[in-house]
């Protein structure tokens, strides 16, 4: 069997596809994940092949500012999609109709912010899934207004398709990495494929944190959009200090990491998160679902300020209710959310109950024999 992966040119696009390609890969299937070349030495880290497809994440941020200027200050609510639908698809459909001639796949995953993959996939009569990120699923709303999007985007009437229901999301499966008490009223998606979240560099299953731990995680995730928010980023640093924790942040600004240098934070521009995590007591993020799913895997509690994202509310939203860790409404709260959360001993008791959880979810070999069966292998 040949999959091909597609992925948009972002590290949480990608690695939550790598625990089911390296599956497939181990089972003796051929594998390679298409997107942008920049991004191939983080696919080659999992020791998975890599075709270049698509626009690098810089290239699409600065073709987004040259159509609709306005968007420099706006929240990613207003551009995200379009951003995506509009511009990285259509180039990403380009690349991957001649991968799909040349190379020839029996299916296609793409993860659910890469819109071209269906396109091209329906183009050629083959099935596709969608991998989830891990966060609780778009509701209907969104879904309507992705539909609407790609409409007007018009990809799918220049493969002269119609555009389907949810844009083509979910249409033969979902591989959905979510644990089921951030999502317990998510619409039913026929047939959906349970899986435990792969992370980079983990043991699996991840080792339980420290009880002793006493080290607060700080780190808004990879986009720049999202990971330099110096003002949330600071409050979260200084009330975690002003807790007793000893405080690790992950951030790309220079500016930035001087300024928390000298309050004292560990300023790092990159972490192994599985091997940060065993030490700590707390994590505070954007909402992104590699970094929660890490952080709830290892039993961490997590406080979540979303940056604009609907996937970072919907997570935020999701960890709140499960009761595993906070969300931030407003920047005036993360300081006493976090000093509340640090003493919490229940939450800590709920995050530790649900890494049980995620290490009950099916492993990625289960996923293959899925595709196994939908390729007709």
């Amino acid at each position: 069997m040949r999959v091909l992966f597609t992925a948009a040119p972002e590290v949480g696009h990608i690695v939550p596809l790598l625990g089911v390609a390296a599956a497939a890969r181990d089972a003796g299937h051929d594998v390679v994940i298409a997107t942008h070349s920049s991004r191939h030495p983080l696919v080659a880290q999992a020791g998975i092949d890599a075709l270049p497809a698509g626009l690098s994440g810089a290239d699409v941020t600065a073709e987004r500012l040259r159509r609709w200027p306005s968007t420099s200050s706006l929240p990613a609510t207003v551009w995200g999609v379009r951003m995506w639908v509009h511009i990285a698809a259509p180039a990403m459909a380009a690349d991957l109709t001649t991968i799909v001639e040349r190379w020839r796949p029996d299916v296609v995953v793409h993860e659910e912010g890469e819109f071209a993959g269906p396109v091209v996939a329906a183009a050629a009569g083959l099935p596709w899934v969608t991998h989830g990120w891990g966060s609780p699923l778009r509701p209907d709303a969104e879904l309507e207004a992705l539909v609407a999007e790609a409409r007007d985007a018009g990809l799918w009437d220049r493969y002269g398709l119609a555009v389907p229901a949810s844009a083509g999301l979910y249409n033969h499966a979902l591989i959905d990495p979510c644990p089921p008490p951030l999502d317990p009223d998510r619409a039913i998606v026929e047939p959906t494929w349970p899986v435990r979240l792969s992370l980079l560099g983990a043991e699996t299953p991840p080792r339980p944190r420290s009880p002793t731990g006493r080290r607060c995680y700080v780190g808004f995730g990879t986009v720049p959009a999202f990971a330099n928010a110096a003002h949330d980023i600071t409050a979260a640093a200084k009330a975690a200090m002003s807790a007793g924790l000893d405080v690790v942040a992950t951030v790309a600004d220079d500016a930035l990491a001087r300024s928390l240098r000298d309050l004292g934070v560990d300023v790092r521009s990159f972490v192994s998160l599985p091997e940060l995590l065993v030490e700590c007591a707390l994590v505070v993020t954007h909402g992104g679902a590699g970094t929660t799913l890490a952080a709830l895997s290892h039993g961490i509690p997590v406080i979540a300020i979303p940056q604009g994202a609907p996937s970072q509310e919907r997570m935020a939203v999701g960890v709140e209710q499960a009761g595993v860790g906070r969300h931030v409404r407003t920047s005036a709260d993360i300081a006493g959310t976090v000093l509340d959360a640090v003493a919490d001993r229940d939450l800590a008791q709920r995050a530790a109950d649900a890494a049980d959880i995620i290490r009950s979810l099916p492993s990625p070999d289960t996923c293959v024999r899925q595709l196994e069966h939908l390729a007709g292998r």
